[in-house]
Parts: C-alpha cells; sequence; structure tokens
C-alpha cells in the first residue's frame, strides 16, 4: 500500500478511536471463536478412526475405556456443543461489530456535513449537490469496509492462521510445508491487482456521484423540464451518465473478479499438492485416513483466513477509491472562518461600510470594483441597478459568504475578518431573493432564525409579512408543510414567509435583497410601510429592481457593472437628471428596465 493510500486507511481507521471497549470486547470474543473454530475438525478423527475404524481412543498415555455406542454419542454431541458455541459467539461479535460500525459512519458523516457546512459558498458554488450527497450517504461507508473487513478481519485472520499452523505442524510438518508452498504467489497476486483496483474504484464513485447528481439536478428542476417538453433530452443525459457509470462499474468487476480467479487458482493448486503428497503417505502407512481429513479440514481453515486476507487487500482497495472523494472535502481549507484575534459583535444598532472595495467570483473577472458606500446606524439605504450588477453580491460581503480580494467590509468599525461569524451572521437578518424554504411546516419556516420564538411573536411577524390573512385560509394554517423548497406555494406565498421570517429574527442590521419581487403592488405598499415601523434602530440595506420600493430609503447608490456611479436621495437624483432619472422615468413609463444600459 503507497504511503498516501496507508494514510487514507489509518484516518479512516481512527473512527475506532471511541469505542476502545466495543474493540476491546470484540477481540475477546474473537480469541473465543478462533479457539472453538480450532477444535471442530476432531469429531471427524475421532468418527472415522476410532468409532468406525475400531482404534482405541488415546490422548498422549491416558486410554479411557469408552465403548463404540458411548463414544459415538459422545462424539456427536461435542460436534453439537462446538458449533452451538461457535454460532453464540458469531451472533454476539457480529451484533456488536454492526453498532460500532454504525456510529462510526455516524461520526464520519457527521464529520462531512459540519465540514461542508463550513466551506465557503465558493466551494459549494463549483460542486453539485447531487455529487457531494453521494459521498455523505454512500462513500462514507468506507469506514466499515476498512475497520471491520480491514482492520478486524486481519487481526481474526492472523489469529486463525497461526493457530492453525502450529496444529498442523503438530500433525504432519511436511504436509504443513506442502500447504504453505502457495503463500508467495498470493502475495504477488495482491501487489498485481492492488493498486489498479484502488485507481477504476475511484473513477467508479466519481461517476456514480454525477449520477446521482444529475438525477438530482432533473427532480429539482422538474417543473422547468415539464414546461419546455424536455423530458426526453434530460432523460439522455442522465442515461449517458449511467452509461459511464456502467462501463467504469465493469472495469472495477473485472479488476476484482481478475483478483479473485487468480487466487482461486493459486488456492486450488496448494489443495491439489496436498491431495498428492497427503494421499501417498496414507498409501505408505505413515498417515491415517482420520488425521489426513482432519489435516485436509485444517487446510480449508487455513485457505479461508488467507482467502479473507487477499480479498481484504482488495475490498481495503476499493473503499480507498471512496475514501479519497471524502478526504478531499475533509482536507479542504475553510476559506471564511474566524481569525485567531477575532471578537464577538455587540447586538446592537451598527455602521455597515465598504471601503474601496473589488471582488469576483472568479480569478481575473471582477464584479465589484472600488466600490465605497456607507449606512449608518438607524438608515436603510438602497442599492438599484442593472441585472448582473453586483447587488446582491454587496449583500454576501456584508454575511461575509466570501471576503474581498482588495478592500474591506466594516460592521461597527470593525473589518469583518475581526469579528467572529457567529456573532456576525447572529446579529443579521437576510431577505435572500431566492426563497430558500424547508420542507417542514409554515410555523418552523418562520421561527427558524429564532426557533424559541412563542406563538404570538411568530404570528406578529406573519402579520407585518402580510401573511398571516393566507396562512389561516390554509387547511392546517401554521401547520402547513410547505413541501421541498416550498413548492406548495405560490412565489408571493414564499416570500411574505421569508419576509416573515426575517421580521421574527429581529436583528439590528437588516439586508433585503429584491423582497416584494413577488408581490401585487397593494401587498408591496403594505408591506414596506410595515417595514417603515419596524426602521426604527435598525441598520437596513434595501436591494431592488422595482424602484417604487426604496423612494423613502436614506440614500441611494445607484450600482453599474460593479461600480457607484451616483449616489444621493430620492429627490436629489431625480433633480440630478442622470441615470438614476432615466431609470425611474423607463419605470414609470412602463420601459423596459435595460434602459439603464445607457449608463
Amino acid at each position: 500500500m503507497k504511503s498516501s493510500a496507508w494514510s487514507q486507511y489509518r484516518r479512516l481507521l481512527a473512527y475506532a478511536r471511541p469505542y476502545k471497549r466495543d474493540i476491546a470486547a470484540q477481540f475477546a470474543l474473537m480469541g473465543v471463536a478462533v479457539a472453538v473454530g480450532l477444535v471442530k475438525p476432531w469429531p471427524l478423527k475421532v468418527l472415522v478412526d476410532n468409532v468406525v475404524g475400531g482404534r482405541a481412543l488415546a490422548w498422549g498415555s491416558w486410554r479411557p475405556a469408552v465403548g463404540p455406542e458411548l463414544l459415538l454419542a459422545l462424539t456427536c454431541l461435542a460436534f453439537l456443543l462446538i458449533h452451538a458455541g461457535e454460532s453464540l459467539v458469531q451472533f454476539g461479535s457480529t451484533s456488536l461489530s454492526t453498532y460500532r460500525s454504525s456510529k462510526m459512519m455516524r461520526d464520519l458523516r457527521s464529520d462531512l456535513m459540519r465540514r461542508l457546512q463550513a466551506l465557503s459558498l465558493g466551494f459549494h458554488d463549483s460542486h453539485k449537490v447531487g455529487d457531494l450527497v453521494h459521498r455523505v450517504a454512500f462513500n462514507t461507508t468506507a469506514v466499515e469496509t476498512a475497520f471491520q473487513t480491514g482492520f478486524m478481519g486481519t487481526v481474526k485472520s492472523s489469529m486463525t492462521l497461526v493457530g492453525i499452523f502450529i496444529v498442523m505442524l503438530h500433525v504432519n510438518a511436511r504436509l504443513t510445508a506442502v500447504a504453505l508452498a502457495v503463500v508467495p504467489l498470493l502475495v504477488l497476486c495482491i501487489r498485481r491487482y492492488a493498486r489498479g483496483i484502488q485507481e477504476v474504484s475511484r473513477e467508479h464513485q466519481t461517476q456514480e456521484g454525477a449520477v446521482s447528481s444529475k438525477a438530482q439536478e432533473i427532480l429539482s428542476s422538474i417543473r422547468l423540464v415539464l414546461t419546455f417538453r424536455r423530458e426526453a433530452w434530460e432523460q439522455k443525459r442522465f442515461e449517458e451518465a449511467c452509461e459511464r457509470s456502467v462501463r467504469t462499474r465493469m472495469r472495477t468487476t473485472f479488476a476484482n473478479n481478475g483478483f479473485s480467479l487468480g487466487v482461486a487458482l493459486i488456492l486450488a493448486l496448494g489443495t491439489a499438492l496436498l491431495f498428492w503428497v497427503g494421499i501417498r503417505q496414507v498409501q505408505a502407512g505413515r498417515l491415517t485416513i482420520g488425521e489426513f481429513l482432519v489435516f485436509n479440514a485444517y487446510l480449508g481453515m487455513l485457505y479461508a483466513p488467507l482467502s479473507v486476507l487477499s480479498y481484504t487487500a482488495s475490498a481495503v482497495q476499493s473503499v480507498l477509491g471512496g475514501a479519497s472523494r471524502l478526504f478531499e472535502i475533509l482536507d479542504t481549507e475553510v476559506e471564511i472562518q474566524d481569525r485567531p484575534e477575532a471578537r464577538p459583535l455587540a447586538a446592537v444598532p451598527q455602521d455597515v461600510r465598504f471601503e474601496a472595495v473589488e471582488f469576483g467570483y472568479q480569478e481575473g473577472r471582477s464584479v465589484l470594483h472600488d466600490v465605497s458606500l456607507e449606512v449608518r446606524p438607524g438608515e436603510m439605504i438602497a442599492i438599484v441597478g442593472e441585472t448582473g450588477g453586483g447587488k446582491t453580491t454587496l449583500l454576501n460581503l456584508i454575511m461575509r459568504f466570501y471576503d474581498p480580494w482588495r478592500g474591506g467590509v466594516r460592521v461597527g468599525g470593525r473589518d469583518l475578518r475581526e469579528v467572529t461569524l457567529e456573532s456576525l451572521r447572529r446579529a443579521i437578518a437576510l431577505v435572500p431573493q431566492e426563497m430558500a424554504l424547508l420542507s417542514d411546516s409554515i410555523r418552523e419556516n418562520i421561527a427558524y432564525g429564532r426557533p424559541d420564538a412563542d406563538e404570538a411573536a411568530i404570528e406578529q411577524a406573519a402579520r407585518l409579512a402580510e401573511a398571516d390573512a393566507f396562512i389561516r385560509n390554509l387547511p392546517e394554517g401554521y401547520e402547513a408543510r410547505v413541501g421541498e423548497r416550498g413548492v406548495r406555494l405560490s412565489a408571493g406565498q414564499r416570500q411574505r414567509i421569508a419576509l416573515a421570517r426575517a421580521i421574527l429574527k429581529d436583528a439590528p442590521i437588516l439586508l433585503l435583497d429584491e423582497p416584494t419581487s413577488a408581490l401585487d403592488a397593494e401587498t408591496e405598499t403594505r408591506v414596506m410601510e410595515n417595514f417603515e415601523r419596524l426602521r426604527d434602530g435598525r441598520t437596513v440595506v434595501l436591494v431592488a429592481h422595482r424602484l417604487s420600493t426604496i423612494r423613502r430609503a436614506d440614500r441611494i447608490y445607484l450600482l453599474a457593472r460593479g461600480r457607484i456611479v451616483e449616489s444621493g436621495t430620492h429627490g436629489e437624483l431625480l433633480e440630478n437628471d442622470g441615470p438614476y432619472s432615466r431609470l425611474w422615468k423607463a419605470q414609470m413609463e412602463g420601459h423596459h428596465v435595460g434602459a439603464l444600459s445607457a449608463v
């Protein structure tokens, strides 16, 4: 095993450390199982040599006087007790190993989810959700295989081999040497196939992730697919992904089957050699038939752990292909994290300031250029401009979903990198442009940012968001399930739930990204009037395309191609007769917002 593969394997085994007592108990059961297994062949020798063959029963110098009938009965009873004991031990060992392996898998999945939630939006933007879900749900079985099949299987097989080797040497040293003659061939077979198995296994796991990702993409966009009648096209793309998975699975199967075939032929060669030498010794009178049968039974017992060890090498190499996909996530650097000197942000109204900020999502392609603006405590500023001009990006930087390339974003006079993430995001309530709802009840969605809120607070937030009326008209009211991503609600209803959630959080900084874009003019007016009452003591940043939404803002910033080209109050900007004034007139006259392109 290469050093990198060995390192990954040890990292998987590290998940067993919290369960040392369970492992010790399984080792004890394993020792009992090996001991019981070593005596299993001997009743057969007694039956053949002593009961059927008539030889006197003897253990060393002790020759018990036992008649054939009693000896037969005792041998059958011993056979029954040995197998019953082995089954009981196996039952306990399997139950314990399943419990522990499941806990290890749970811990690994927990670590993965914790890391995925800690990684920046930049990471999630560059990875498909379906592939990440596949890694968490399926690739994590690697820890079970690595420990149970790899480590524990190797230990038990090694203990069994040592015990069988000692007994076989005692029975017949020459036959033992013949039986072990094929071991070097097994080692060569393992070395020949191990590397290839790991490589094709990783490729197959990647293709399986692609299938999961494609299925998730189609199903999450099913309304879009049906609307544009793209079922056949999406089906074709899905089948192509499945076909690639089939090809990599066949390569994995051929590699594993080739390995298994080589192992089987090598063990068959060893058995044939033993038959040849053993029968000749029986014919020469140097070995009894019973002893030969016992030795043959031990040979099967010897080759069984050898096969397990060979299979273990194959299985471990296979799981390492999936494990590398797990450690790819766990080893990804968390870009957005607290600095050692970071301190909590007080949950009071704070000023927000951008200082010559430059930022982009792709290297070399800036979205914001030298942006500077300020919103003081208790103020509401508005950001308007063309689609793709960087308005939502400003909010993402305030939330510290990303860090600027140059310049800085300050809250309360402190650079965001000097503030703990937990306190920063606790102090902010965000209404995103994409209204994200969980597939829970309306009540749980509203209370998501403040789960300890009481009934009265939840309903008051819903009333301020103009959502209470439609919620009460639903058959289940506040307990109605919204479906995955809120599909059971209209766009306007989802938006009002998102608004209620932000209101209920009662944070000193409020970020609103197109908060009324899905509302009719009358409802929008009522919602904004309600927000006027909530503005006191809060710092509010509002992004909007509808200029009617932002007339009451203390200051308006017009963003075009990532630069602030104009700022002032609504009245001042109209008097300037600049880009904002032209945009206002275009909206009032019903023209397309694209008039801003003249900026």
